[in-house]
């Protein structure tokens, strides 16, 4: 059964589950281990329901097809095919209702404020203790905004001062972003067009203008870059 609540001025819709108000959310990570660890996370709350643990983008709007939205979607920031940025403004324009935590090892403000600024909820660092997690889960369902508190000053200071021209992801479209994390991770630009249903020459616009957003100079520097601030991780060999 679900019920709808207003809370500041919103209305949320909530699960009522054996008399609790119990908040859905559904977990997409693309290691399996990680989603399953924050599962066991809540299995104990009475507030909280996992409704769906996947490992994909595609694998979420397969089953926001096939089932009711959750309450709060719980999503990693890097992952193959349709990653997080994809999926968070895929959410915010087909499923506004849903609120979104990034959860990510990706912990850099400049980061945070570029998923803040394109319609997330929450930003907390895969870093922080299971007892984060859950002040996070718990804030973002209840219709506030999170971040991370050991971000949370530089964030703030970065989304108000708007910084431009500088070597920041805030600058950023969220298309130019998820084409900067598939060039470091090795997809030529014919393939990214095909993942992002896009023509070659989109993404080839897309890769010039984040190029100069960013003082790149080659791919070696793109690349660089992502590592340095976990967007990617480094291929041992």
């Amino acid at each position: 059964m679900r019920c709808r609540v207003n809370f500041a001025g919103k209305d949320w819709v909530f699960t009522k589950w054996k008399g609790v108000v119990v908040v859905s959310i559904v977990i997409v990570d693309d290691h399996r281990i990680v989603a399953e660890g924050l599962a066991r996370l809540v299995q104990d709350d009475p507030e909280i329901r996992v409704a769906g643990l996947l490992g994909s983008g595609e694998d979420l709007l397969t089953w926001l097809r096939r089932a009711d939205p959750p309450d709060v979607c719980v999503l990693d920031l890097s992952m193959p095919g349709m990653n997080g940025a994809d999926l968070l403004a895929t959410l915010r324009s087909q499923y506004p209702s849903v609120r979104v935590l990034i959860v990510s090892a990706a912990a850099r403000p400049e980061i945070a404020a570029r998923c803040l600024r394109e319609g997330a909820n929450g930003f907390l660092s895969k870093f922080r203790s299971s007892e984060s997690f859950l002040e996070a889960l718990h804030a973002v369902a209840a219709g506030e905004s999170y971040v991370d508190r050991g971000l949370f000053t530089e964030v703030l200071e970065f989304l108000a001062s708007h910084p431009t021209g500088e070597n920041t992801v805030g600058d950023l479209s969220s298309r130019e972003f998820a084409v900067m994390q598939r060039l470091a991770e090795g997809m030529s630009v014919k393939e990214i067009a095909a993942t992002l249903n896009l023509s070659a020459k989109t993404i080839s616009t897309y890769r010039a203008r984040l190029m100069k957003k960013m003082n790149f100079r080659s791919n070696a520097d793109l690349v660089a870059y992502c590592i340095n601030r976990g967007l990617i991780q480094a291929i041992e060999t």
